[in-house]
C-alpha cells in the first residue's frame, strides 16, 4: 500500500500546527528577574544603630544602590523582583528598600526597612514640559533639511578642496 498525497499533506499540516503551538505556548512563559541590590535579611538585620559605621556597613552590605542626593547621611539599598511576561509590561512582585541613616560622625543612627506595603502609586502631571527653541511639525522636521546639502561645497566653503590637517 502506498501513501497518498492527502495523508502526507495532512501530516505536514499537523506537524506545522504542533510546532506553531509549541512556539506560541513557550512565548507565554513567565520569567523572574532581580533588579538592584540582592536583599539578604540576615545581613540587613546585622546592621545595628549606634554600633556600626560607614565602613562596617560598606563591608557588610557593599556599596549602596543610591546614596542620598543632597547630603551623604543616608544610604539606600534598593531591591526589586520582577515578573516578566512577553508582550506585557514587567510586574513588580517584591520591592524592598533598606535606608540607613548616619550621624555627623559616620555612625549608624537609624535603619528603616521598607517593603511593598510602603509603596504608593503616583500619576504624572498631564501635558508637556515647555522647552526653548523652535516648535516644528513632524513634516517640518522630516523635510526641513531637504536642499540644504548640495554636495558642491566642502567644509569652510572651499568648494571641495581639502585644506584641513589631513589634506
Amino acid at each position: 500500500m502506498t501513501k497518498t498525497a492527502p495523508s502526507s499533506f495532512k501530516k505536514h499540516v499537523t506537524l506545522g500546527f504542533c510546532v506553531a503551538a509549541s512556539i506560541a505556548v513557550s512565548a507565554c512563559g513567565n520569567a523572574r528577574e532581580n533588579r538592584g541590590y540582592f536583599f539578604d535579611n540576615e545581613l540587613a538585620d546585622a546592621i545595628a544603630p549606634g554600633v556600626d559605621n560607614r565602613q562596617s556597613v560598606n563591608s557588610t552590605l557593599g556599596s549602596p544602590t543610591i546614596p542620598a542626593l543632597f547630603d551623604d547621611k543616608t544610604w539606600y539599598y534598593v531591591s526589586s523582583r520582577m515578573r516578566v511576561r512577553p508582550i506585557f509590561w514587567p510586574e513588580t512582585v517584591d520591592h524592598r528598600v533598606l535606608a540607613i541613616t548616619f550621624n555627623d560622625r559616620g555612625v549608624v543612627e537609624n535603619v528603616n526597612n521598607f517593603d511593598m506595603s510602603d509603596t504608593r502609586s503616583i500619576n504624572p502631571a498631564p501635558g508637556k514640559t515647555p522647552t526653548k527653541g523652535r516648535h516644528l511639525s513632524f513634516f517640518q522636521q522630516l523635510f526641513g533639511t531637504v536642499g540644504t546639502f548640495s554636495g558642491q561645497q566642502g567644509p569652510n566653503g572651499n568648494n571641495g578642496n581639502p585644506t584641513g590637517p589631513n589634506g
